[in-house]
Formats: C-alpha cells, sequence, structure tokens
C-alpha cells in the first residue's frame, strides 16, 4: 500500500492540492496565497513580460511551463520559508523535489545557466514581492518584501540577460508596484 503523502505525485486530485497549499506561513497577510495562486501569477509575469525583453516561442513555452509547474513539489514538503532553507537544506529538497516532480526538474535542467532560467527566477521573486507589497501587513511583512526585492534586483545584475533587457524588466516591474 502506498503512502499517499510521500512520493510522486500521481493524478489529478494531487495537482489539485496545490490549491489548498498556504504560502507565507512565517509572514502576516491581509490574504492568504496558494502555492496555485503564485504559481499562476507567476505565469502571468511571464507571459506577459515574455515578449517586452523578445522571448522567442520556444523559450516563451519553456518558461510558461516552469511557472505552472516549478512549486508542485510542494504539495508534498509544503512551503518553506526562504531565511530557512540553507545550503544543506537546498540541496536535500532539491533532491526530494526531484523526486516528487520529475518533469520540473527536467525543465529546470535543460534551461540551467541560460537567460530563460535568469527571467524565471526574477519573475519568481517579483510576483512574491508584487504580491507582499498588496498583502503584506506589518513592519515584518515590508521588511521581507524589501529583502526579496534587493534580492531580486542583485540576481537580475549578476544573470546572464542582455542589459537592455534588464532595464526593461526593471521598468515593467516598477510600473507593476506603481500599479498596486
Amino acid at each position: 500500500m502506498s503512502n499517499k503523502h510521500t512520493g510522486e505525485l500521481d493524478g489529478v486530485s494531487d495537482y489539485l492540492k496545490a490549491q489548498y497549499i498556504r504560502r507565507w506561513g512565517i509572514v502576516n497577510t491581509a490574504k492568504q496565497q496558494s502555492i496555485a495562486e503564485h504559481m499562476y501569477g507567476v505565469w502571468t509575469l511571464i507571459r506577459v513580460w515574455g515578449p517586452e525583453i523578445d522571448l522567442g516561442p520556444i523559450s516563451q513555452g519553456q518558461a510558461e511551463e516552469w511557472a505552472l509547474t516549478h512549486d508542485l513539489a510542494e504539495i508534498r514538503t509544503g512551503d518553506m520559508p526562504t531565511p530557512h532553507k540553507t545550503p544543506e537544506i537546498k540541496s536535500w529538497l532539491d533532491r526530494v523535489e526531484r523526486d516528487i516532480y520529475p518533469p520540473t526538474k527536467l525543465i529546470e535542467a535543460s534551461l540551467k545557466g541560460s537567460s530563460v532560467a535568469d527571467f524565471c527566477k526574477f519573475c519568481d521573486t517579483a510576483e512574491a514581492v508584487l504580491f507582499l507589497r498588496l498583502n503584506g501587513i506589518g513592519r515584518h511583512a515590508m521588511d521581507v518584501c524589501d529583502v526579496l526585492q534587493l534580492q531580486m534586483i542583485k540576481r537580475l545584475q549578476a544573470s546572464s540577460i542582455a542589459d537592455h533587457r534588464q532595464i526593461t524588466l526593471l521598468k515593467l516591474f516598477h510600473s507593476a508596484m506603481e500599479a498596486t
């Protein structure tokens, strides 16, 4: 008999659980966010911003697929707050997540080191910052938002994304921030 709370995701009922797995366990927010909502938010940014930085159709498709699946393993592991992800824990999580939803790790491996991977990570963090900007409550939430935004900008500057595309992404991000 298999344990349905561990191991590889198996079928629609497992995937639908993404709507119940909550993010922001250590941050006070006005509204809860599920990993499904987060992945959709990341997909939205990738879908809208990808063409703005001239992402080709194949890369756009890969990025969108990554966005809609990148946190599915959290159906089993839950969302772990970034401050708790030491290098050792991150390494362990990577191994566990590879077993839970292998396709995401295959996508990540195919994108590794590319500007598309850097773009995906930018959108992943941008969605988190935008969510907290709109829904965060209190000083701690704003501090987390500021730390994430600083990390996002530093990663972007160190990325393989061309400078003029980095500028475009930052303009798009700041425009989205002003709209929240």
